[in-house]
């Protein structure tokens, strides 16, 4: 090691230390673009990628009492659309952007909505938090578990506020579900099974939008391989691994977290994924994986598929004395099995039942009162990586075809 590396090594080791008595001491500086926002200000937001998502995101942030400042898409006619919606939902006239970095230019701007394809995640999450924006950034967190440990490390660096878009953690029911399993009252849980289907075999909706006007595919692709413009590529990023990590990502971010979260655990100890392409021709990522997580103290299956939605979304949490539902959505369900005969009654009615709603909306509207408080919201940049982390090493099972093994402490893996 030469005299500049090592002199580089010893400037970075004191800054960290540095960096951390100011933390303790509660006194890291603040960007000199963030303002504190006392509890009658207006919060002026931008939305960074204003597709059907972000449009959802921009649409939760004017019902909140939020306006919108700005729009930024690499595809003209998405602006245009948002810069109107936002018009017409009486959030304000925002300024429309090709480029992000000049929105995170705006002074004027106190939060941004990240709802980008996969591979922007890393790059815009870091530059928004050192342009001194809080951010709400959707999930999956990550593309891969290298640029997640970075994008913790980053914002850390910082006391910008960030929500990664792991809704369920502002559902109440979720919470009285955590509380029943640690009670103790369903027993010690061996197994837990999660799942989402749906059924798109008429088609992928992501193809239903027509293409017209024009896209800077260029600035799409950013740091991934540089490729011809392909309609189905650009509107169903999801299933390209250019892009993003498929199913299992895209879904394992809300199902991983409901498993990891309600057994208090940080990741597994390995991770297996089978699965293929069997009914989408054009998917990269499998349209059918099987994945199982070994937590050491209990087995997780994470099953996804888009081929037939017969089993709809759901999950059940299996212990010594009485299972935990979660059927569909949002209705949960407590049943104690007949321990008299070993057997499971079927018909048997639930001792305990409590219903549920979408926690899409007050995830929002939690990441916007923290702006305010300076609180953590509820999924703060560590749950996320923690949650994708697992749903990377399926992927990275699948695509070598082998079992991954992992150390959640270090977040190792091999």
């Amino acid at each position: 090691m030469d005299r500049t590396e090592m002199n580089r090594r010893d400037f970075m080791n004191q800054t960290a230390k540095t960096a951390t008595v100011a933390a303790l001491a509660g006194m890291i500086a603040k960007p000199a673009s963030a303002r504190v926002l006392g509890a009658n200000d207006t919060i002026r937001i931008g939305i960074i990628g204003t597709g059907g998502r972000g449009q959802w995101g921009m649409k939760e942030c004017i019902a909140a009492g939020a306006q919108i400042a700005a729009v930024c898409d690499v595809w003209d006619v998405r602006r245009n659309a948002a810069k109107a919606k936002a018009n017409e939902l009486g959030g304000g006239d925002p300024d429309p952007y090709l480029d992000y970095q000049d929105l995170l230019a705006r002074e004027d701007i106190d939060g941004v909505y990240i709802a980008v394809p996969d591979h922007w995640h890393h790059d815009i999450l870091i530059d928004s938090v050192k342009a001194g924006k809080d951010a709400y950034t959707e999930k999956p967190f990550s593309k891969t578990i290298e640029e997640g440990k970075n994008m913790v490390k980053e914002v850390r660096k910082t006391d910008r506020i960030v929500q990664v878009g792991n809704h369920r953690r502002s559902g109440d029911h979720w919470l009285r579900a955590r509380d029943l399993i640690r009670s103790g009252k369903i027993g010690k849980v061996a197994w837990v099974r999660v799942f989402d289907t749906r059924d798109w075999s008429r088609g992928d909706p992501f193809l239903n939008e027509e293409f017209r006007g024009e896209v800077d595919w260029k600035r799409f692709c950013g740091k991934a391989p540089q490729q011809p413009f392909d309609v189905k590529r650009f509107f169903a990023w999801r299933w390209f691994w250019d892009f993003a990590g498929g199913l299992t990502t895209d879904i394992g971010a809300h199902m991983i977290d409901i498993v990891q979260w309600l057994m208090d655990v940080d990741g597994p100890k390995s991770a297996t994924s089978n699965g293929g392409n069997y009914y989408f021709d054009f998917w990269q990522t499998p349209d059918v994986a099987v994945n199982v997580l070994d937590y050491g103290k209990f087995l997780a299956n994470f099953d996804v598929q888009f081929v037939n939605g017969h089993d709809d979304v759901g999950g059940t949490f299996y212990g010594s004395e009485g299972v935990l539902v979660v059927n569909g959505h949002h209705r949960v369900y407590l049943r104690v099995d007949n321990k008299e005969t070993a057997d499971i009654d079927e018909s048997k009615q639930p001792v305990e039942e409590w219903q549920g709603k979408y926690e899409g909306p007050a995830h929002v509207r939690n990441w916007l009162d923290c702006m305010r408080t300076r609180k953590e919201p509820n999924s703060p940049v560590e749950v996320g990586h923690k949650v994708i982390c697992a749903a990377h090493l399926c992927n990275l099972s699948y695509r070598n075809g082998k079992t991954m093994f992992y150390n959640p402490e270090t977040q190792d893996y091999c």
